[in-house]
């Protein structure tokens, strides 16, 4: 992933760390910390794709919050104009008491650029945005937006209400009180690069601190950069304090531990490090950043992630989710939703290796004949509006691999939708729309198609159906029960083939499941 415009990192700094042993138990305190500790950064939902984070200092009688985003150049919509390419960004941010009134409040237009129409549409060139509240010491519901003012909506109304693209984001925060604790750390921000300068959007305390909201690191960012600060109100510290830093994994075991003397000057003193986590493998880690007090310690803690897979990196969270829907149970499928990036890399790692037909060769032709089939998907079957893996024709091939067999047809007829018929009733059978395709006979075998009137003794079949006037459709036969990866349920066996017909219904070629004799599927 690349940053819209050059960065350095600091040369002097990098903290190597000292790894101890992995399974290192520590205090019931920091195994307590990870389960509970909840923590943005967040990504949004709506129209667009973006990162989100938060960072509260220190700033007199009100503390700052800084709010951090990140949104690739394929989610914003640029205009050629003279100087290159242009987009325009509103970002909204409100932090909202407990009673729902404006605690605080910022909007900001933003101006970002693209030198070529290409770039205009990388999703690995990325724009790092930031704005800034004060307010009191404070639990708030943060709301987050991002609006493309280039980009209106496509459908009807929206579209002549000019409505445009957003994306949003909620989340509860704790904005510190830090003067209370007489000596303290602000929260960490988690950065892309540090560099020294006096200017720019970014600079805190001299430095330049690019922000990294997703806070990913590894492939593309193999060294973790962070700022925070410490402020000493009651002067406890005459010089210098021992600052100790910690890295845990999600079984709460202490993988890493670095410590060194940090200089104190006045009430506040700002402060960077600077980490090389190539050592770590893909998941989510706890940074906790801690000083050693006579008597007591204070600390600050964030969570981060690490991410070695070009996936991880080069994807949206909904395509990697969408990668594996049909390849995982449902409880699968809700623990790999919840987990971070990171997290999705290493729990797909040990998935695959479970299913590897060839555990002693280097490809794993199982996870290969995946994603082939899901890159199949995408490109073949997706419409405008929608991924081709997430259709119903990208769902089958996905499942059950390429079609034996494929007939493509066009019906100027009606089929009217069909209902559930009981075992061993007798009813009419709909319209068929189909020349021999339509409803299954009783004999519960394929290819005994019933005509449009007549009447037959279905057993237990969904029978499916809508009206397809003048719309294409497509019937799929597999020759006993397909070529699944991974089989997810039994397949009761009614017939010697599965069968699906599948209808243009929009005209777009976005082809919906009508019937199946697979009832599972329907």
């Amino acid at each position: 992933m690349r940053y819209s415009r050059q960065t350095q990192g600091v040369a002097s700094g990098l903290l190597p760390l000292i790894a101890i042993p992995l399974f290192l138990p520590l205090s019931a305190l920091y195994a307590q910390t990870w389960a509970e500790y909840g923590d943005v950064p967040v990504s949004s939902s709506g129209d667009l794709t973006f990162y989100a984070d938060i960072a509260s200092y220190y700033d007199g009688a009100e503390n700052l919050e800084e709010i951090y985003f990140l949104i690739a150049n394929d989610q914003v919509k640029f205009l050629e104009d003279a100087h290159g390419y242009k987009g325009r960004l509103r970002l909204s941010v409100d932090l909202l008491n407990d009673d729902g009134s404006v605690a605080g409040k910022a909007e900001n237009e933003v101006t970002v650029y693209a030198s070529s129409s290409e770039e205009a549409l990388d999703r690995s060139v990325v724009q790092v945005l930031q704005t800034q509240i004060h307010v009191p010491p404070g639990r708030y519901v943060a709301k987050m937006e991002i609006e493309d003012l280039n980009a209106v909506k496509k459908a009807l109304i929206p579209y002549i209400l000019k409505r445009h693209k957003k994306g949003r984001v909620e989340v509860l925060i704790d904005s510190p009180d830090f003067k209370a604790k007489g000596i303290a750390l602000s929260d960490i921000e988690f950065a892309r690069g540090l560099r020294r300068t006096s200017k720019g959007q970014f600079q805190k305390s001299g430095l330049e601190i690019i922000p990294n909201p997703p806070r990913r690191y590894g492939l593309l960012l193999p060294e973790l950069a962070i700022y925070f600060e410490v402020y000493d109100f009651d002067q406890e510290v005459s010089d210098s304090v021992t600052a100790t830093y910690r890295i845990v994994n999600r079984t709460g075991a202490e993988i890493y531990k670095q410590q060194k003397l940090l200089r104190v000057r006045g009430e506040r003193t700002p402060s960077t490090a600077l980490f090389d986590i190539t050592s770590l493998s893909a998941g989510s880690y706890l940074l906790v950043v801690s000083l050693d007090l006579a008597g007591r310690s204070v600390s600050s803690q964030r969570k981060f992630d690490v991410a070695w897979s070009p996936l991880s990196w080069g994807r949206y969270e909904t395509e990697m989710i969408g990668d594996v829907e049909y390849i995982l149970t449902e409880k699968e499928m809700e623990e790999f939703e919840s987990l971070s990036p990171g997290g999705r890399e290493r729990y797909l790692e040990e998935f695959w290796r479970r299913l590897d037909p060839t555990p002693g060769t280097a490809e794993n032709e199982a996870r290969t004949e995946h994603y082939r089939r899901v890159v199949y998907a995408d490109k073949h079957f997706g419409t405008s509006t929608k991924r081709g893996a997430l259709s119903d024709r990208g769902r089958l091939y996905i499942k059950y691999g390429p079609p034996d067999d494929i007939q493509s047809f066009y019906s100027d007829m009606d089929f009217v939708k069909g209902r559930r018929h009981i075992e061993g009733a007798e009813s009419p059978v709909p319209t068929d729309p189909f020349t021999r395709v339509g409803i299954k006979a009783g004999s519960g075998e394929p290819g005994g198609w019933q005509q449009a009137g007549s009447s037959a003794d279905v057993h237990g079949d969904q029978i499916g159906g809508m009206t397809v006037h003048g719309k294409a459709y497509e019937i799929w036969t597999y020759e006993g029960a397909g070529k699944p990866i991974r089989r997810l349920s039994k397949r009761i066996a009614k017939s010697p083939v599965m069968q699906f017909i599948l209808v243009d219904e929009k005209g777009i070629g976005d082809y919906r499941l009508v019937y199946s004799t697979e009832q599972q599927e329907y």
